[in-house]
This record gives structure tokens, C-alpha cells and sequence, in this order.
């Protein structure tokens, strides 16, 4: 059974099936999914979905897009429950690729940002576009500079560790791979 049946009131996961668009089938989903959860300056976290969508070049990673955050960050939504409403395996196979392992709160900065540098790597040695353009894009996002002025100093500096090296091999690995 899928689990989004279980979560979602009947109406709603009706609504969602019936929609025949699979893009607007998608935001659906994540608007409800997402309806009460904000982004570390406080606004509706939805913004970030659909703006990384929106960067995405082609209708899959349009939807991958929506959807990158949704099985890293709502713990009981599977990937068998996004087939079921009608994702491709190839956004599947993608969305598998960029949703991270969860980190345990004891590990340290540095090993953090080593198992973060090791996870890029895995998506650009994947050579899967749709990953590679979807991980880029939400760094992108996330580390955007009017973005940045309104969190902490302490979250703008560890952003920065992060994402600084990163940014440049994704866009490389992005380049090499859409030509």
C-alpha cells in the first residue's frame, strides 16, 4: 500500500492521483507534504523546491526538482510511493542519487563535510545529467548570496565550508555531461 495514502487525508491523495499532469501532480504533493515547514530564514520551504525546479532544464528534472528534498526530509515517504503515483524511474534513479544518508548528530564538522564531498563525487561519477543538474542547481540555491544575509554567521560560514569547493567540480561535471 502506498504510504502517502496513509498520510494524506482521502481527499487529498485522490486529488493528487487524478491529477493527470505529472508536473502538477508533483507540486500538489509537495505542497501538502511540505504545508507547514520553513527554510533556515523562515519562509515556507516550498519556495526552495520550486525554485531549484524551475532552474532545471528538461520536464524529468522540472519534477525532480519539486521532489529533490522529499524522501531526505519526510521520513515515512519511500520511493515506491512516488512510482506509484506516476514518477519515472529515471527521476527515481536520480532522486536516489542526490538524497543524502542521514548524518548522525555526534559526527563532527569534518566528517560531515567528508562524507558530503564523497556523496558530490558519487553523483558526478554516476555521469547521470538529471543528478548532476538538480545537485547544482539546489546548491546553488541554498548558497545564494541574498539567501545567506539572512541566516547566522556561524550557518553562512559553515555553507561556505560546505559548498565552496563543490559548486565549481558539480558545474564542471554539469558541463561535461550536457554537451
Amino acid at each position: 500500500m502506498n504510504r502517502l495514502a496513509l498520510y494524506l487525508n482521502a481527499k487529498e491523495f485522490e486529488e493528487i492521483k487524478n491529477i493527470p499532469d505529472l508536473y502538477s501532480r508533483c507540486l500538489r504533493l509537495v505542497e501538502i507534504l511540505f504545508k507547514n515547514r520553513v527554510d533556515k530564514q523562515g519562509l515556507p520551504y516550498i519556495r526552495h523546491l520550486v525554485r531549484v525546479s524551475s532552474k532545471m532544464s528538461t520536464y524529468e528534472g522540472k519534477v525532480l526538482g519539486l521532489l529533490h528534498d522529499t524522501i531526505e526530509d519526510i521520513s515515512y515517504i519511500e520511493y515506491e510511493d512516488l512510482q506509484e503515483i506516476g514518477v519515472p524511474p529515471s527521476v527515481i534513479e536520480a532522486l536516489k542519487l542526490v538524497t543524502k544518508v542521514e548524518s548522525s548528530p555526534m559526527d563532527s564538522k569534518t566528517t560531515r563535510l567528508k562524507n558530503y564531498h564523497e556523496m558530490i563525487g558519487r553523483i558526478i561519477d554516476s555521469g547521470n545529467p538529471l543528478a548532476i543538474e538538480l545537485k547544482f542547481n539546489d546548491m546553488m540555491d541554498n548558497f545564494n548570496p541574498k539567501r545567506l544575509q539572512n541566516i547566522s554567521k556561524e550557518e553562512q560560514d559553515w555553507l561556505y565550508q560546505k559548498y565552496g569547493g563543490e559548486i565549481e567540480r558539480l558545474h564542471n561535471a554539469y558541463q561535461k555531461v550536457k554537451k
